[in-house]
């Protein structure tokens, strides 16, 4: 019997007791084999570390249908799930093999969130570069960008390396905002996280800019330790001052998208096994969440939400906007997503890599589609079937060869390029 990663999610304990039931006696007594037939020995056997104990432990013949799954050392740790034990990361997600893993996620802090050992790894998304927004008003956008959230319009590009005049960079440390002008404007379902300083004199800013943005959607308002903001055209954003767990004073935190029940496990399956991304798996004021690491604090989170009763609405809720980010292994992640028909080729953009040369030739490739690696589980609340589409929006997939990759971005108020934040320093 073999549990996929989404089953022992919303199954838990009750699928892992099956599993286990369902290996015999004498098969127990079996050795691990390799691809050869031939028997591992013992100190070759994998090993994983307990997401609730955190002490290592190794392959059992028990967990032979489902190790992949497998997150808890012994019944007393899978019983004591939930425990301030589980905040820290398990520590089994190698680029090569990745795995489940839960985290300090109903607090919001990302899997780097805590001095556990992997505070500081990463799986094979490296970094966040910009998140790109079509607007109605360009005028409208710089007042906000430039002037409200004192954010920077990139002096280091031309107009034909951002794509023409209608499209403005602005740099928050070391990450962007593609700002282009289109018949309507974008935004993502629920609001982006940033991380900005000195929020007294961003209240002052967006105070001062008020007047230029009435009759528009524009709103701010002070909510203990974060602003909440509401861009001209209804992007909601929502600003944090910088912690001591995050590796900028500026920059873009997270990311949040809702999804229809039971299926933000399976979306972060499809991140782990065709990206080889660092996925946390927790929940979020009460619903199930999955955040994906897009390098060092920064990450898309996935979550559940009742109002996206199917996966037709939560696609549909998709307005154009897109994410670029970097990867370490390029060519594997192309092929796969190649491989699966979701290489995405009808598009705007020069770019366009319907063969592995041509996405070299770029450093990039393009998809939107989100795709389901395995069945749902029994009793899921959201039916699908392996190959369907289960999310919606735009990756702009690049390489480290990319020529912007880590270039220096200047912000204003700082008098330094990249703004690597106090923790760097």
């Amino acid at each position: 019997m073999y549990l996929t990663r989404v089953q022992l999610t919303s199954v838990g304990v009750a699928a892992l007791h099956r599993c286990a039931r369902s290996i015999s006696t004498s098969a127990c007594a079996s050795p691990m084999k390799n691809e050869k037939g031939k028997t591992v020995k013992k100190e070759n056997l994998p090993s994983k570390t307990c997401a609730a104990c955190g002490r290592p432990f190794t392959w059992r013949k028990k967990w032979e249908s489902c190790w992949e799954d497998v997150r808890y050392c012994s019944d007393r740790c899978r019983r004591s799930r939930g425990t301030t034990a589980q905040a820290a990361p398990s520590a089994t997600m190698a680029t090569a093999a990745p795995t489940v893993e839960h985290t300090a996620a109903k607090s919001g802090r990302s899997p780097q969130a805590n001095n556990s050992r992997r505070c500081q790894d990463l799986g094979n998304v490296v970094h966040l570069e910009h998140l790109n927004l079509e607007v109605s008003d360009k005028s409208l956008a710089a007042v906000f960008y430039g002037e409200g959230l004192g954010l920077t319009a990139d002096p280091g590009s031309t107009a034909a390396q951002r794509g023409g005049v209608g499209v403005t960079w602005y740099n928050i440390g070391r990450q962007q905002f593609h700002i282009a002008g289109g018949s309507e404007a974008q935004r993502t379902p629920l609001p982006v996280k940033l991380v900005l300083p000195d929020h007294a004199s961003l209240l002052e800013r967006l105070d001062l800019v008020k007047g230029s943005l009435e009759n528009t959607e524009f709103t701010f308002e002070q909510k203990g330790d974060l602003v909440a903001i509401t861009d001209p055209f209804g992007q909601h954003f929502e600003v944090h001052q910088p912690s001591k767990d995050d590796v900028f004073e500026r920059g873009i935190k997270d990311i949040l998208l809702p999804c229809a029940p039971g299926t933000a496990a399976a979306i972060g399956a499809f991140y782990e096994k065709f990206y080889k991304a660092r996925v946390a798996y927790g929940s979020s004021k009460d619903k199930d969440a999955a955040s994906v690491m897009f390098g060092p604090s920064s990450s898309v989170t996935f979550v559940e939400d009742e109002e996206y009763r199917s996966v037709e609405s939560a696609i549909g809720d998709f307005e154009g906007w897109h994410i670029a980010f970097y990867l370490a292994d390029f060519s594997s992640v192309y092929d796969a997503v190649n491989d699966a028909g979701i290489n995405l080729l009808d598009h705007k953009y020069n770019d366009k890599a319907p063969t592995l040369e041509d996405a070299l030739k770029w450093s990039q490739f393009r998809m939107t589609d989100i795709l389901a690696v395995h069945d749902s589980p029994d009793g899921s609340p959201t039916i699908f079937k392996k190959g369907e589409t289960l999310y919606s929006f735009g990756h702009e997939v690049r390489s480290l060869y990319h020529p912007r990759y880590m270039r220096s971005l200047y912000n204003k108020g700082t008098n330094a390029y990249d703004d690597h934040g106090p923790n760097l320093l």
